[in-house]
């Protein structure tokens, strides 16, 4: 597991949590935490793409204070190649909201919600270890290629 002082090691703790939740939730009757768990530990996901994929870009800081998914999942698609369905990342989105608190929008998160919800965090999740893997091992190679010049000097 990575380190948890990280949006990879949230994400990754976050979707314990929801994941191991099911059954707390089936007992309760509220599926509620389960779906606006998953939304939160998506934007968690994407957020390590953001952080990982974007360090000199200026817009970054604006989109890791942001909740939308799909504005996060855009700015990747900007310079990352990710496959990720947009219509599912912002059902999912939704409920980070919509799930947790009082108001006309809100939501009582169904169990067809929350295995759905639990189903699209897990393509999320494969993903974005897959990109951030990817985008490690890029730098790396960047890395290893100053040291063979900094060699030369």
């Amino acid at each position: 597991m990575e380190k948890i002082n990280s949006y990879l090691g949230l994400a990754d703790n976050d979707y314990l949590y929801a994941k191991n939740g099911m059954d707390f939730c089936r007992n309760i009757g509220n599926f509620n935490p389960v779906t606006a768990g998953c939304a939160q530990s998506a934007e968690k996901y994407l957020k390590a793409v953001v952080e990982l994929g974007f360090p000199e870009d200026e817009d970054s800081i604006r989109i890791l204070r942001s909740h939308n998914l799909r504005a996060i999942l855009h700015k990747i698609q900007e310079k990352i190649e990710i496959n990720l369905d947009e219509k599912a990342c912002k059902w999912l989105g939704d409920f980070y909201f919509d799930a947790r608190y009082p108001g006309d929008n809100f939501v009582l998160s169904t169990e067809k919600d929350a295995e759905e919800a639990l189903r699209i965090l897990e393509e999320i999740r494969t993903e974005t270890i897959r990109v951030v893997t990817q985008e490690r091992k890029k730098r790396k190679r960047k890395k290893d290629k100053l040291k063979e010049w900094k060699a030369f000097e």
